[in-house]
């Protein structure tokens, strides 16, 4: 609450300096990059102002960082030329790419070939949106082995104004990386100790082609607050910080999230209606086949259910028993495989634990689901049916659950994409079918009928 009070004072603090005609380069400089984002999210009197003011100050490039896209895409195309030239001569790169993804191509070609920077920028470009160069800070402060601790403070003093500085890397005079130091190290050594006698040769690095998800395992694992960026000869490119890296996770996260629910990493709340239809319908559209595909299975069994009218009433609960089955042991591998987690724990005992699991949970649950249709209904064959049914039905779930994840990415495919869909297309199928034919052959066997 004090956070949002905060913003909001900020935002009357400006617009009033605005209406009044009055400099806001010292508000504008006091505030968050993300609060600036958010008033010109709401703002259309005063942007071209503020836009100018950002630009002398040289913030622009963050503020748009932290806009929707929604709000970014029309500021951009709108954006008058001097301002995106100004914009692309000052930005910091890695914001200068990202900005370029909401922009048309025929209008970045014509902000290119008017860019100094255009070589630059095109080195960032030839990397997909999702690897490791794309996103990486240039330039990243490196020092030459050779170079004395006392040299090395100097230059970390001259350079600490111009950007932040988290480990200090050592490079040969070919520019490979060959270790780091840390900044305590520096300062407490002897003036005249040159780097390469403090320097840690073994450096935790990651290749420009790497995909963003492998870069965020391997910050996960170690927790630095920056990994440096080589390419296949070691040479040190870049740096990707630690924010970045929080970025990835939580646009992994959402990905994950929204995949399972069927929806566009894109969307939004504040995304266009048509988006929203044109990105949801396909998925309705699956699930409809999928629920015409399990009423098939259903419709095998008519002649049994209409005998036992009572298995219309309880065949969900089998189904909806496995689904939440499969779901938990679908979360637990697909963050297992996200995180790294099966390079300590065999996926073999992984399955069997969550066999074990399944079977407890579903005799469990059976037992329980039985009892409760027996006092309720008073057909004992139906509570026997429903009890074996969920059993075998957890059993399956977490087989599949623990199964398909694998078998998705062993295909190149999405885990958290694919997985949702089959495991409880399948569960579901399996147990419908499961509950009809077992009841199906309790009344041949036994001839009971209501």
């Amino acid at each position: 609450m004090k956070n949002i009070n905060r913003v909001k004072k900020q935002f009357f603090d400006l617009e009033q300096v605005l209406k009044k005609q009055i400099s806001p380069k010292s508000l504008l400089e006091r505030m968050e990059s993300a609060d600036i984002a958010s008033f010109l999210s709401y703002e259309d009197q005063y942007t071209s102002q503020i836009i100018s003011v950002l630009m002398d100050i040289q913030k622009l490039g963050s503020v748009l960082e932290e806009m929707p896209s929604d709000k970014l895409v029309p500021l951009l195309r709108d954006m008058p030329k001097e301002h995106m030239d100004s914009l692309f001569a000052s930005a910091q790169m890695d914001d200068l790419i990202y900005l370029l993804q909401f922009i048309e191509p025929e209008q970045q070609d014509e902000i290119l070939n008017r860019s100094s920077r255009k070589e630059q920028i095109q080195k960032f470009l030839k990397y997909s949106e999702n690897q490791a160069g794309r996103i990486m800070r240039t330039p990243v402060f490196a020092l030459p082995a050779q170079m004395s601790a006392s040299d090395s403070i100097k230059k970390l003093r001259e350079r600490s104004l111009e950007e932040f500085i988290f480990y200090i890397y050592c490079i040969d005079h070919q520019g490979k990386l060959i270790g780091v130091v840390s900044m305590r190290q520096v300062a407490t050594a002897p003036a005249d100790t040159p780097l390469e006698k403090l320097i840690k040769k073994e450096v935790v690095s990651v290749q420009d082609t790497v995909s963003t998800r492998d870069v965020a395992k391997v910050a996960a694992h170690y927790d630095f607050l920056a990994l440096p960026v080589v390419d296949k000869d070691q040479k040190l490119l870049g740096l990707i910080t630690m924010d970045d890296i929080i970025d990835i996770i939580q646009d992994q996260n959402t990905a994950n999230i929204y995949a399972r629910a069927g929806l566009h990493a894109e969307e939004r709340i504040h995304s266009s209606p048509w988006m929203s239809i044109k990105n949801r319908m396909p998925w309705m559209f699956v699930n409809l086949v999928l629920a015409v595909l399990a009423s098939s299975v259903i419709s095998l069994f008519e002649e049994t259910m209409s005998r036992l009218i009572i298995l219309a009433s309880l065949k969900n609960i089998v189904a909806s028993m496995g689904g939440n089955t499969a779901i938990q042991t679908l979360t637990v591998t697909t963050r297992g495989m996200a995180t790294g987690d099966f390079r300590f724990t065999p996926f073999t005992s992984s399955l069997l634990k969550e066999l074990i699991v399944g079977l407890v949970i579903g005799i469990v649950m059976g037992v329980g689901a039985g009892a409760i249709t027996y006092f309720w209904k008073g057909s004992l064959l139906v509570s026997g049916v429903i009890c074996i049914a969920m059993a075998l039905n957890c059993l399956m779930a977490v087989l599949m659950g623990s199964v398909v994840p694998i078998l998705l990415s062993l295909f190149k495919r999405d885990p958290a994409a694919g997985s949702g869909v089959l495991v409880t297309m399948i569960t579901d199928i399996f147990g419908f079918f499961t509950f009809l034919a077992i009841a199906q052959l309790g009344l041949h066997l036994f001839g009971v009928q209501l």
